[in-house]
């Protein structure tokens, strides 16, 4: 799960880095940002989420029975970009709310 979650993380924000290209959805043109966003990018991101915080809970779960320190040590690795990216965002949206 850590794997597949690293690897539609690195996907989902690829694809978006290169949007125009692929797509041709010019940067700043909000129907087309909305769609692509609300179809793709953020389901993506969701799904890379839930599987970051699984496999984070699932290692903590069993840490006495995993023997293998290593092991345990990259599937946390591999969680925290998608756990790290989301918790950014959302204290950039809390900042960035005016009072």
């Amino acid at each position: 799960m850590a794997f597949i979650g690293c690897g539609i993380l690195f996907f989902a924000l690829g694809v978006n880095f290169l949007r125009e290209p692929l797509f041709g959805i010019k940067e700043g043109y909000a129907p087309h940002n909305f769609g692509f966003n609300f179809m793709f990018f953020l389901p993506l991101m969701l799904t890379a989420l839930i599987l970051g915080l699984v496999v984070v809970g699932r290692t903590i779960k069993y840490w006495k029975i995993w023997t293998d320190l290593k092991k345990k040590w990259i599937l946390i690795g591999m969680s925290i970009p998608a756990i790290g990216l989301w918790t950014f965002m959302i204290v950039r949206i809390i900042m960035t709310v005016p009072e």
